[in-house]
């Protein structure tokens, strides 16, 4: 979730995945893909509407889901509440720490965000 008090302009959003997990890319058309990750008219990718998918994912102009984080840019953000989502696959059980997300924008780095860390449990 992101909160944004002020319009944001060239901001970049970088959320770590906790050890234990990766990212798992739906717009790729694989025999794995499950029926609920399907939104009607989003052509099957992370990039849903609603609930399921988080509100304001189109303001956000290019997206990746990296080896270790997931990384978001936006040319301009508005004031506003954004909720962002993809999906994880745990890989390996235990208790790992999560980094914080950190979103900043690009020519004016002084205007950041952090959020906290945590721990992350995977279990059998």
């Amino acid at each position: 979730t992101i909160v944004a008090p002020t319009s944001l302009h060239y901001l970049t959003v970088n959320d770590p995945f906790p050890g234990g997990a990766e990212a798992v890319d739906t717009s790729l058309k694989t025999a794995q893909q499950t029926a609920d990750l399907s939104v009607a008219g989003a052509d099957n990718n992370i990039f849903g509407f609603g609930d399921a998918y988080g509100w304001g994912w189109w303001w956000f102009s290019h997206t990746e889901l990296r080896d270790d984080h997931a990384a978001l840019f936006a040319t301009y953000l508005p004031a506003g509440t954004y909720e962002y989502t993809y999906v994880l696959r745990p890989s390996i059980v235990g208790q790992f720490k999560v980094l914080p997300t950190h979103a900043a924008e690009t020519y004016f780095p002084e205007v950041f965000g952090r959020s906290d860390g945590g721990v992350f449990t995977i279990v059998k």
